[in-house]
């Protein structure tokens, strides 16, 4: 994870997680927050909050545990108007730090691929320098749970006058069926 590749960055130093828990209560400002909205099509972020524990993960790494909360207004694709919904995800990713060694002939089938099983849990990501950055985590989480074609509740997507008149048309105007010729010409054959 870079900054690069993310609106939002909070950096913490991986070095602080070493034999204890570190709790963390992140919350963006309102000029973050629109930095958010803005890069993942979200009218706006009214509130944000992320209440994560950082713990040791095995020898180096780190295991990220907590929630995202996120209030935001959309837009409905079926309306086109703004409403407001709330998503609460729950996190739990883990981190190593980069690894240098190559692959080893043990991870490879026998056709010199890797294989991935696809129900097993995610391999950890990566700790750059020395530092992680849960903003980038954050975002990742947000763009992974947003629905691409939000709908306002109890909104239904209802046909205009000119639709179902071309339905009606479409059924009028359908052609026999290519099997009822085959079934006539095989009744003619048979007679």
């Amino acid at each position: 994870m870079t900054k690069d590749n993310f609106p939002y960055s909070y950096p913490v130093n991986a070095g602080k997680v070493v034999d204890k828990d570190l709790a963390l209560v992140i919350e963006p400002n309102a000029a973050e927050r629109q930095a958010i909205a803005g890069s993942y099509d979200i009218d706006a972020i009214e509130a944000l909050k992320a209440d994560l524990v950082l713990k040791p993960y095995r020898k180096a790494g780190i295991r990220a545990v907590g929630t995202i909360e996120i209030s935001m207004v959309r837009t409905c694709v079926v309306s086109l108007e703004p409403f407001d919904t709330v998503l609460k995800l729950d996190v739990d990713r883990t981190f190593e730090p980069h690894s240098s060694r190559p692959r080893k002939v043990r991870d490879l089938n026998e056709d010199g691929e890797i294989e991935i099983d696809l129900e097993s849990l995610d391999p950890p990501d990566v700790i750059l320098d020395g530092v992680l950055d849960l903003g980038g985590m954050i975002c990742e989480e947000i763009a992974l749970s947003l629905d691409p074609f939000p709908r306002k509740p109890g909104v239904e997507f209802e046909a205009g006058p000119d639709e179902e008149a071309n339905q009606v048309d479409a059924e009028e105007d359908e052609k026999p069926s290519p099997f009822a010729a085959l079934k006539a010409l095989k009744g003619q054959a048979e007679d």
